[in-house]
């Protein structure tokens, strides 16, 4: 049997690669080898589901309480230096909102995807954290408190690349690379939707972009009765209640220029 040869992007992965990993997928930030600067710094992973089971994986964010969310699970590793030698704390932190699924899931991959680590602690929100875990994350700061964006998100990339315009869905499994810099997208949060503007997109995805978002604000209003703030972002803007909705949300990759 021939054996298949097939590409694929960070966060972008098919349901077949990502079922060998059980639900275990971990992404780091960085390269390797890592810096000693790097080793001595806190590191803070999301574990989420995006659609589907097997759409879960534990990324690597921002260190920041700032991003903590009740409906997530979170695993924050902090190292330990006594004079020359480093060693490395595990905490598994419970959202108090997060399912049995991604709270067993999310322990599962403390206790088994990190070698270096020698101690792992589960900790569940509102349990009188230690001092440590929040001096880690920059401080306790107020955080969401759920995830309810996560039942009716939605994304929509606004294109006129075969010389008409349309408006297509996104998988849920999305991420922050889906955001071409070329197109226009809508995305419905459920209390809020945004038109994401891309610097190179043109004057044409722009007007019918915003349009098309008006119209489908409208739809949804006639048909649920609840109204969306409508909200306009531009690429490298973009707000931190916008940037929360995408996981493992970082820089913008920088664009590949090819030789005319």
């Amino acid at each position: 049997m021939p054996i298949e040869d097939e590409r694929c992007y960070q966060q972008q992965e098919n349901p077949k690669l990502l079922s060998h990993f059980r639900g275990r997928f971990i992404i780091h930030k960085g390269k390797r080898p890592s810096s000693n600067t790097e080793q001595n710094k806190a590191r803070l992973y999301q574990v989420r589901q995006n659609g589907h089971i097997l759409a879960q994986r534990c990324v690597e964010i921002g260190c920041s309480s700032l991003l903590l969310n009740s409906g997530f699970c979170y695993i924050l590793k902090v190292p330990v230096v006594k004079e020359d030698d480093i060693s490395y704390i595990l905490y598994v932190w419970v959202g108090s909102k997060s399912s049995e699924d991604l709270m067993n899931s999310t322990i599962d991959i403390g206790r088994e995807g990190f070698d270096d680590v020698d101690t792992v602690s589960i900790l569940y929100e509102g349990t009188n954290e230690p001092d440590i875990f929040w001096n880690a994350l920059g401080g306790r700061k107020v955080y969401d408190t759920n995830a309810d964006f996560m039942n009716v998100i939605r994304l929509f990339r606004c294109s006129n690349e075969r010389g008409y315009f349309s408006v297509s869905e996104k998988w849920a499994d999305f991420c922050q690379d889906d955001l071409q810099d070329e197109d226009v997208m809508i995305l419905d949060s459920g209390q809020d939707v945004f038109v994401w503007v891309g610097e190179e997109s043109s004057d044409i995805e722009r007007k019918l972009g915003l349009k098309s978002a008006q119209l489908y604000q409208q739809h949804v209003q006639d048909l649920t009765g609840q109204s969306r703030k409508l909200s306009v972002v531009r690429r490298g803007k973009e707000t931190l209640k916008f940037i929360k909705l995408f996981h493992g949300w970082g820089q913008f990759r920088a664009r590949l220029k090819t030789s005319s």
